[in-house]
């Protein structure tokens, strides 16, 4: 299997940032770099093994008909929530298609790699899923293979992992500045270190083991506390929360050993 050893990088947010600072020190030489801002068209690729489109969801499939590419190289989005019909601009001029999307939150104007995370994979063939491995590899993240067929699962299943967290933190912002007052840097500062302990106990733990608080006791009279004096806006949610809280505690409790006479 080839490894590819020359890229194009079209666009200029953040993961088109990260990867030309990260391409090179992973062995894969940059030979052309494009932002839409410049006005200019995409330049000609047909040198390059790999074109990787960091731009927008909406302007991936307008880039791709663009795209003057042929047989051998690999056309590939960065797109959570797209298959691979998005590039069919590419395969119609015979290129390999595929995507390659970082499980990571990137921020503009912050320095950022891939070493650590996931990598969701894939490829119009099996050349193009097994080079998508190694670039992720050489790049430090962990391959996993994905499907369009699962794709909206896949990205929802991120979505819930990434903004979720953010959406419930800040609702628990809300009910605490109503229990206290405090303003809205107090109660973030206040709140933080307890998400951040909490999440940060899932590298060695179970979802089960990891979880605190009222329901992992099986403290009933407690949670009734908290419904009585959340916003009714909040019940639905917390509730919800609750009863996941809950089938997790009781899942731990099977797993634990029983005491032997």
């Amino acid at each position: 299997m080839k490894r590819l050893e020359t890229a194009a990088v079209l666009g200029s947010g953040a993961v088109g940032s990260a990867l030309l600072e990260e391409l090179p020190r992973s062995g894969v030489k940059v030979l052309a770099a494009w932002t839409q801002s410049s006005g200019l068209a995409p330049p000609p690729l047909t040198d390059v093994d790999v074109v990787l489109l960091a731009v927008s969801d909406s302007a991936i499939a307008p880039l791709a008909a663009r795209l003057e590419v042929g047989p051998s190289q690999l056309v590939v989005h960065l797109a959570g929530a797209l298959g691979l019909d998005v590039l069919k601009g590419g395969r119609k001029k015979g290129a390999r298609v595929g995507s390659i999307h970082p499980l990571r939150a990137f921020v503009r104007g912050r320095r950022q790699d891939f070493h650590g995370a996931a990598a969701g994979v894939s490829g119009s063939d099996a050349s193009a899923r097994e080079q998508l491995k190694q670039l992720a590899r050489a790049l430090g993240m962990m391959p996993l293979e994905t499907t369009d067929r699962a794709r909206a699962l896949y990205h929802a299943a991120a979505v819930l992992a990434a903004g979720s967290q953010v959406a419930v933190f800040a609702e628990a912002m809300r009910a605490f500045r109503k229990a206290t007052g405090a303003s809205e840097p107090a109660a973030r500062a206040a709140l933080l270190p307890l998400a951040l302990n909490a999440l940060e106990k899932l590298k060695g733990q179970t979802a089960p083991e990891a979880l605190t608080g009222p329901a992992a006791r099986g403290d009933f009279a407690t949670i009734a506390a908290h419904r009585k004096m959340l916003p009714k806006d909040l019940l639905p949610l917390y509730d919800h929360l609750t009863n996941v809280m809950l089938q997790l505690s009781e899942d731990a409790r099977r797993k634990r050993p029983r005491n032997r006479p």
